[in-house]
């Protein structure tokens, strides 16, 4: 360590006799190093000391940031940056904000009640997104259910966020939790919220029959408050930051597999962090605090409308799918759940596609299309007219009434085409004979008996008690006791004297009633 002397002189050489470091080290007997480090030592002191202070580009324009937050105190750092550009300001908004957070006060942080649930009280819901996962343009959603109070958590992925998904979710759910809370608290999604103004709310029709229908009380949380559905949140993290994390999956099977492992494995055997207890170890005591559900599942799937296009395909969730030919016209109904697209017309089945996420696709069966080359142009469609005559004998009975009648041949034979894809030939030959013994003709008549027939009411089935006390046959009844009675009472009467003795000329009236002259029946009754 160099004595401040020798520092001087160690700067009074260098600046003022103009020696260099070696020459300086060699006259004091200092290593080189060290008269540098002291020169450029004093040398970096004297620009700081020189230096003028820095002047913030944002500087000039104070004066009118001030006026600004005057005016409206509230103001945002975009806006007031948008009202600089103006003025000639070219800085960026990390100053500009940097500078308002030193003008304003800071804000005060909220405080907020610990929220406590009972066992079996309540259950959070929430979607998380997580992005187009398979590069097919499909986002892949999750949704997560967490009871209150044990912190379980349920877990599934969809690609749908849909209220029939969010059904199909919520039903498999509260079967894997084996019942369901009392109250169920979501977030303001649209398939649950139809409208909202303040505290008054009204729920989508579909989303209030599925609460009706198992019975608890539906709770919306208020908007931009996560804080009051914590424990989905935390959830939704947990899936995002430990589960989803350098995994890869195959398809939507794939993930759900893993969704499960990771979920019954991990996530309800971890330690929480917040009550260090193991969720699957507490939901042991929650369980019987839980309302059993109803035995029957909820209906989930999705039914819509549609009719059949010429080109014998229906619309369904962007996509077409193909039914019998012989139905182009008709009006069916297409039912769908996770996997499967089931048309029907009316009761009967048509046709049964695997379910397509993606947009704009065709789904064919080929076997839809057979016979259709036969009609088009270059064949004759007397095929038709055959192939209703080759059901039986009724039905050529039919095709000879109608030839008398003012129908047309035309539509009436598509019809019985149309029938039979759907009911198949026998049961339309049957019908057909039934309609003639009725004395009628005509589609109409006979699609509506067929449809009853369909439709025809089932006996259902005997009541089965599980308690062996209720099981009670009545005995038969035994006749002959009625008949001791009837003799009783009737050898009762003959043995019991009168008590009054009767008037002279006067009987005792008979229980016969006395005969009555024939009645006049142009004579008019009293």
């Amino acid at each position: 360590m160099l004595t401040p002397e020798i520092q001087v002189e160690i700067l009074k050489l260098h600046f003022a006799g103009k020696l260099s470091y070696r020459q300086i080290a060699k006259q004091l007997g200092v290593n080189r190093k060290t008269v540098a480090a002291v020169v450029e030592r004093r040398r970096v002191l004297l620009s700081a000391s020189d230096r003028e202070p820095h002047r913030s580009i944002l500087a000039p324009h104070y004066g009118r940031i001030d006026k600004l937050l005057e005016e409206a105190p509230c103001r945002s750092a975009v806006n007031i940056l948008q009202h600089l550009r103006g003025k000639g300001y070219r800085g960026g908004i990390t100053i500009l904000r940097d500078h308002l957070r030193e003008l304003r006060p800071e804000t005060p942080k909220e405080a907020f009640f610990e929220l406590d649930f009972h066992p079996g009280e309540a259950a959070q819901v929430d979607w998380g997104e997580f992005g187009d996962v398979f590069g097919n343009g499909t986002k892949v959603h999750a949704f997560v259910m967490v009871l209150c109070y044990s912190r379980l958590l349920y877990l599934e992925f969809t690609l749908r966020e849909t209220l029939p998904a969010l059904l199909r979710c919520y039903e498999r759910a509260l079967r894997f939790f084996g019942g369901r809370c009392r109250e169920q608290w979501h977030d303001n999604m649209p398939t649950v919220v139809a409208e909202r103004l303040g505290r008054l709310k009204r729920f989508t029709q579909g989303f209030l029959a599925y609460v009706g229908w198992h019975g608890f009380e539906a709770i919306l949380c208020n908007k931009a408050a996560p804080n009051e559905k914590g424990r989905v949140e935390d959830g939704v993290k947990l899936v995002r930051n430990q589960f989803w994390t350098g995994r890869k999956f195959a398809d939507l099977d794939d993930l759900n597999e893993q969704a499960r492992d990771w979920r019954d494995q991990f996530a309800n055997r971890r330690e929480h962090e917040v009550t260090k207890k193991v969720p699957e170890l507490v939901f042991e005591q929650e369980k019987s605090s839980l309302v059993p559900l109803r035995p029957e599942p909820y209906d989930t799937d999705e039914i819509e409308s549609a009719k059949v296009d010429s080109f014998h395909k229906v619309a369904f969730d962007h996509n077409r799918y193909s039914v019998p030919w012989t139905l182009v016209g008709k009006t069916v109904t297409v039912r769908a759940d996770d996997t499967q697209v089931t048309i029907c017309y009316g009761k009967p089945k048509v046709a049964c596609h695997e379910r397509c996420y993606l947009k704009g696709q065709k789904i064919e069966d080929p076997r839809h299309a057979e016979g259709l080359k036969e009609v088009k142009p270059g064949a004759q469609r007397a095929w038709q007219v055959r192939a209703v005559e080759s059901f039986g004998p009724n039905s050529r009975r039919y095709l000879e009434l109608l030839g008398a009648g003012t129908r047309s041949l035309r539509a009436e034979v598509r019809e019985l085409m149309c029938l039979a894809t759907v009911y198949g030939t026998e049961a339309l030959e049957q019908t057909i004979g039934e309609l003639l013994g009725q004395g009628f003709v005509g589609s109409a008549r006979l699609e509506r008996l067929l449809r009853l027939r369909d439709a025809a009411p089932k006996a259902p089935e005997p009541l089965s008690f599980q308690d062996e006390q209720l099981h009670f046959v009545p005995p038969k009844p035994q006749l002959s006791a009625y008949d001791a009675l009837l003799l009783d009472a009737r050898h009762d009467d003959e043995a019991e004297p009168d008590d009054e003795p009767q008037p002279a000329g006067k009987s005792e009236p008979d229980d016969e009633p006395e005969p009555q002259p024939p009645h006049d029946p142009q004579e008019p009754q009293p």
